[in-house]
């Protein structure tokens, strides 16, 4: 059998910050792919106990008082919400099995744990971008399996969890075992399915969460964690735990991926073992909370999004004001827990005299308390000031976790489109555009085409900093073009978004400043509700699909004028926003 485990691996004298939610850098082991490693080093980790900032992290046994309770059915909907109590009925009902993902909801929130066991069909309708997350995890998954080649996939889908287990157990009677795709385990009312279980002994492995991730990050650990007390409570002994994901600084070369340059992998045993103790009082205050007739009164809040958007947030933000707290800019956590505190939940019922806000927030409360439109005389003076022509400027960039072009790295940002509307001294409004749609990298002729559109002269607007972020890229990529860049930054090119954020404020903007906020709330005619393409997401995830060769001819070309229409709007809205503003 041509196995390679972590034994041959070699362990790196650099070990790699992982980065907690509170933003505080931990260090774990970092082991790097080689086969013709002929030495190993040692590094033992550290047992970390990461503190966790949400409160339904923590969670408890039940009390005395709550035994013998029951659980609902895993497809019975709550009498409480149904308008049905049959407590006889009940009392016959199993508490409903968790999984890997149920343990992590839990985790973030009970309440949204207590929705997907019972009232699944309340959730938000999977997003085309979300999909494609989901889709390109499945994707790095599978490619991840290369690095333990001759393995064996336990192929039973999720909905077959016996079927998987047996073939798993099949598998590890076997009298030299391989390592295992999707094994499957239960104990203790938890099933997993293990992305990679690697044999290091007969009877000993490695546990492997492959994430297409560019880092590690502290939900990971649960993950690798919920695994590893399921493994050890089904007899497996693991030695080393680790998170398999992406490495940014490899450089793809053209062809198939060199995968052990492709993945890094991070031995994070130290830090999932000091887990392991918490995960029955975890458990117990999950099923505590599922015990019950009702979902956990858990009220919105920043747990709503962290570490993962939660399916449930347009159900749990439906009976919401529309100017909620939340909506004031740039809000911290001690701000929302000094309303909440003092029971406010509406900008409109906060006191002028109010503490802790700055003068954007104070601004927002103003212009939503009075329902006025705030608008700053010398916005106008400024605008009116820059030199003809007046270039408007919008690109699209994609990112994508598997590096598409030879000489790009994963997650790296490749712009592939601009849009230049030009207003001259006349008053004549002209466009350029400009889409890639070549096989090698579009950096170069992006650029080029960029600077023919934009001359010499004349000052750039772009709403948000994020076109000079690539141009800045860009200029360090192409030395030949580096100094006409570089121009293009040094002077000429105008934030939109920032005059706007200092000089302007619409009740309708609902706390942002996005450009999708903005121009409905003051040009309400041009919007972008008629697009197939609305946002600079949906724009990365078509173009993506344009370059698949699977992809039919007629459908590229519908991307392809989906594209142009969405980008072309995007510097037509910033022109409407100048002339809305010097009138």
């Amino acid at each position: 059998m041509s196995y390679h485990g972590p034994e041959d691996y070699h362990v790196s004298s650099q070990p790699l910050p992982i980065e907690s939610p509170d933003g505080e850098k931990r260090r774990g082991c970092e082991f790097s792919h080689s086969i013709a490693a002929s030495t190993r080093e040692t590094s033992v980790p550290t047992n970390i106990r990461w503190p966790r900032r949400h409160n339904c992290w923590h969670s408890h046994f039940p009390s005395d008082s709550d035994k013998g309770r029951v659980f609902l059915g895993e497809k019975q909907a709550s009498p409480v919400l149904s308008g049905v109590c049959d407590v006889s009925t009940l009392r016959q009902r199993r508490p409903p099995l968790l999984s890997k993902s149920r343990f992590t909801a839990g985790l973030q929130c009970h309440k949204r744990l207590y929705l997907a066991c019972f009232h699944n069909s309340l959730a938000d309708p999977v997003t085309k971008q979300q999909q494609v997350l989901f889709d390109s995890g499945t994707e790095v998954g599978v490619l991840a399996q290369g690095l333990f080649p001759d393995g064996k996939l336990i192929s039973e889908d999720y909905t077959n969890h016996s079927g998987a287990m047996a073939s798993t157990q099949e598998a590890l009677r076997a009298s030299t075992p391989s390592p295992l795709y999707e094994a499957a385990f239960a104990h203790d009312g938890v099933r997993i399915r293990v992305d990679l279980l690697v044999p290091v002994e007969r009877t000993r492995f490695d546990i492997m969460e492959v994430k297409s991730t560019s880092k590690v990050k502290e939900e990971h650990l649960y993950d690798v964690g919920i695994q590893w007390y399921v493994l050890r409570g089904s007899g497996i002994q693991i030695r080393h735990a680790c998170v398999c994901h992406l490495n940014t600084t490899y450089v793809y070369q053209g062809g198939a991926y060199d995968l052990s340059r492709l993945f890094r992998i991070v031995d994070v045993t130290g830090e999932c073992e000091a887990l392991l103790s918490e995960v029955p009082s975890l458990l117990a205050g999950m099923r505590h909370a599922l015990d019950s007739l009702e979902p956990p009164d858990v009220s919105p809040g920043r747990h709503c999004i962290r570490p993962y958007l939660c399916e449930f947030y347009g159900h749990c933000h439906a009976g919401q004001s529309e100017h909620p707290t939340t909506q004031l800019p740039r809000a911290g956590e001690s701000l929302l827990s000094s309303l909440k505190e003092a029971g406010i939940e509406d900008i409109r019922d906060i006191p002028r005299s109010f503490p802790g806000l700055n003068a954007l927030q104070r601004r927002v409360r103003d212009c939503v308390a009075d329902n006025r439109f705030y608008l700053a005389p010398s916005l106008a003076d400024q605008l009116r000031q820059l030199s003809r022509p007046v270039h408007f400027l919008d690109l699209e960039a994609f990112n994508p976790a598997l590096p598409l072009y030879k000489g790009t790295r994963p997650y790296q940002v490749i712009p592939f489109q601009w849009s230049v509307h030009s207003l001259q001294e006349d008053g004549s409004l002209h466009h350029q555009e400009f889409l890639y749609e070549g096989d090698s990298t579009p950096q170069e002729p992006f650029a080029e085409s960029l600077l023919a559109a934009l001359g010499d002269s004349g000052p750039v607007l772009v709403y948000s900093s994020y076109e000079a972020a690539r141009i800045r890229e860009l200029a360090e990529a192409l030395p030949a073009l580096s100094d006409r860049l570089r121009a293009l930054l040094g002077g000429r090119m105008v934030d939109m978004l920032e005059l706007v954020r200092a000089h302007c404020y619409h009740p309708e903007f609902h706390g942002s400043f996005s450009i999708k906020s903005v121009v409905p709330a003051l040009i309400p005619h041009l919007g972008y509700d008629d697009l197939a393409i609305a946002d600079g997401t949906l724009a990365s995830m078509a173009y993506a699909e344009m370059l698949r060769p699977e992809t039919a001819q007629e459908r590229k070309q519908e991307i392809r004028e989906n594209l142009l229409a969405y980008c072309a709007r995007d510097t037509l809205a910033v022109v409407e926003l100048f002339r809305f503003f010097i009138s």
